[in-house]
């Protein structure tokens, strides 16, 4: 799962070239087309590529977010401009997410997966030297039986495992209440949806600004 960080560096080189262009401007009802534009450089014409496109719709209460990466629909204030410009908040997209209606903004993290398993590992390793290389190479290894890149993997991955040092007759190392654990983080179109808002809101404003 990406990060934020590397959501927000592919998020501008995706819309580098990125114009807006507006389809409809009436009060709380707008309708922004933002698409990469490239010049031929013999002949010098202007083209609009459907690679990252996206556009901003807004209606009182609502802004809908939609095009190559995702769609999504927020609902927050009437005007859903100030509420996503609000510098109180930035991007923030776990306060977002709450005012999400449509769109799943979450996924399977096979990152976070591997995170919690490392952590916890290190965490019991005292008690049980050699757990922390036993879960990173069975689990994760090349010759692993679990492919934790899906979700159903991840989960056997965590029914299964035991560890118990060699002569031990107590019980084996296993990642117990690991069924609660949620394996699920931000989904990078969601995210690169949340700086699109920002970007757009940013572009329409510029515009109004320079309009006077």
């Amino acid at each position: 799962m990406a990060t934020d960080t590397e959501t927000a560096e592919r998020f501008e080189r995706d819309t580098a070239r990125h114009e807006m262009t507006v389809l409809h401007d009436d009060g709380l009802y707008r309708h922004l087309r933002f698409a990469r534009v490239t010049t031929d450089e013999k002949t010098g014409r202007r083209s609009r590529s459907s690679s990252y496109w996206f556009e901003l719709v807004t209606w009182p209460g609502k802004l809908a977010v939609s095009g190559d990466c995702g769609s999504f629909l927020f609902s927050r204030l009437d005007d859903m401009f100030v509420f996503f410009r609000s510098p109180r908040y930035g991007i923030n997209p776990g306060y977002w997410s709450e005012k999400v209606l449509a769109g799943e903004t979450t996924a399977y993290s096979a990152d976070l997966f591997r995170q919690m398993v490392t952590e916890i590992a290190a965490e019991a390793e005292a008690d049980w030297p050699g757990l922390a290389a036993a879960a990173g190479e069975r689990i994760f290894g090349d010759l692993s039986e679990w492919n934790t890149e899906h979700e159903e993997g991840a989960r056997e991955a965590l029914q299964d495992f035991s560890y118990k040092l060699e002569g031990d007759r107590g019980e084996p190392f296993t990642f117990s209440g690991s069924w609660e654990w949620d394996l699920s983080d931000h989904h990078w179109q969601y995210l690169w949806c949340c700086h699109a808002i920002q970007f757009g809101i940013g572009r329409y404003d510029a515009l109004k600004a320079k309009a006077g």
